[in-house]
């Protein structure tokens, strides 16, 4: 897998791993992919983390200029991911990655996916997102 990628797969994913944590510690529950009353759609976590359930998916304001957009996977799963999603969380941070560009994401991505270290979920619901597989 190219190296780049790898990298802002890992990123991402640490970052979306903080936010869920966000959700469970303030929404005071497990399992912040079930939201519904009483969790409130969009809000404020601890008085300082702006939060907005989307569909699947969550937005989180870790802070003022640090800001994760993710869909939940089936059951709840967070490692999950897509070029889209990739290609906003890097265009946030433009001084660590000024020269990737989206059809950068998707060549790698579809270049991973050939390599068979990435792989599409075989789910309906959430057939957009995209895995690591694990080699054993």
């Amino acid at each position: 897998m190219k190296t780049e990628l790898q990298k802002i797969i890992s990123e991402f994913q640490e970052k979306v791993a903080e936010a869920n944590e966000l959700l469970k510690k303030y929404l005071d529950t497990d399992e912040p992919h079930k939201w519904g009353p009483p969790i409130e759609q969009a809000g404020i976590l601890g008085g300082k983390h702006k939060y907005f359930f989307h569909g699947v998916g969550c937005t989180v304001h870790i802070s003022k200029n640090d800001i994760v957009d993710f869909d939940y996977g089936a059951d709840g799963r967070i490692d999950d991911f897509d070029a889209w999603r990739l290609y906003g969380f890097i265009s946030a941070r433009r001084g660590k990655y000024p020269h990737v560009h989206e059809s950068d994401i998707d060549e790698w991505l579809k270049d991973a996916i050939q390599a068979n270290e990435v792989k599409k979920s075989e789910s309906r619901e959430y057939g957009n997102l995209y895995y690591l597989v694990k080699h054993t």
